[in-house]
């Protein structure tokens, strides 16, 4: 049976009585060419660990589990796990889950060593910005990404400055991220209203520019803290968002700034992460 084949997909759905949810991000991939490029982007090795987050019917899994991965799979439809269960007959190194992962990851990190798995998935457009939080923010980390997300955000997330946001410094300061593909809507079944990315961040943990070496002993959370007050108030000149945020005097911040080399009237969006990492370890 071709998962990524229209009518199968159409059959599934009908065989399990569902209804893809917009709201859960059912968005169900159709074209193996998609497909191809996720599987080879992730550059798996025989008995590597993948986590897998929304198998749906289980379209990318299958490729996972061929490809010789130890594949454990998070997913929170009930109705979709039913349908998942056979691959658990068909490949030992096949782990269902059924639960939400944001809720289920407490426990199921214990399983996995920090930057010791991958993270491959086409993931519910509602959880990106969950799931980089989640998954980057703490350990264990996943050394490799390769998800599937909404095309915008995707660009948020590789954003040189001038468009940096809070989202982008979050993932650029963990690891390099790239976009592999463009998928159009027609990939998918139902189709959305909104193109889509291939994302891949790689190097996750290995401070390829130095960012964590830069920042010493600073604790990461005061990095992402004092830049997200600098993003307060997007149309805002930094000094202001500073001296609002910190409770601090405008010129006070205006002369902290200027002895760091920061024009007081740049906006958050035009510094580099080099530089929010100088105001975190001065501020």
């Amino acid at each position: 049976m071709d998962l990524s084949s229209l009518d199968t997909i159409k059959y599934l759905v009908k065989k399990n009585n569902i209804r893809p949810s917009r709201k859960s991000g059912q968005n169900f991939l159709i074209c193996r060419n998609v497909l191809g490029k996720i599987v080879q982007s992730a550059e798996i090795l025989s008995g590597e660990k993948i986590l897998e987050i929304g198998p749906g019917f289980g379209t990318l899994t299958n490729e996972l589990l061929e490809s010789g991965a130890s594949v454990t799979s998070v997913e929170l439809d009930k109705k979709l796990v039913r349908s998942l269960s056979g691959l658990e007959d068909k490949f030992k190194k096949f782990n269902l889950i059924d639960g939400d992962i944001i809720n289920e990851w407490s426990k199921l990190n214990k399983s996995f060593k920090n930057l010791d798995y991958k993270l491959i998935s086409n993931l519910p457009y509602s959880l990106t910005s969950l799931v980089f939080r989640l998954f980057l923010g703490e350990e264990p980390r996943p050394k490799k990404m390769v998800v599937l997300i909404q095309k915008e955000v995707a660009e948020r997330i590789v954003a040189k400055p001038g468009k940096m946001s809070m989202l982008s410094i979050s993932v650029q300061f963990y690891g390099q991220p790239k976009i592999i593909d463009i998928v159009r809507p027609e990939c998918f079944w139902p189709a959305p209203e909104v193109q889509s990315a291939i994302l891949q961040v790689d190097n996750i943990g290995q401070d390829k520019y130095g960012y964590k070496k830069k920042l010493g002993n600073i604790d990461d959370e005061k990095l992402f803290k004092i830049a997200k007050i600098g993003f307060s108030a997007k149309r805002k000149q930094l000094h202001n968002n500073l001296a609002s945020g910190l409770h601090k005097k405008n010129d006070e911040i205006k002369d902290f700034l200027t002895k760091l080399d920061i024009n007081p009237t740049i906006r958050a969006q035009d510094l580099t992460i080099e530089q929010w990492i100088s105001i975190a370890k001065n501020i």
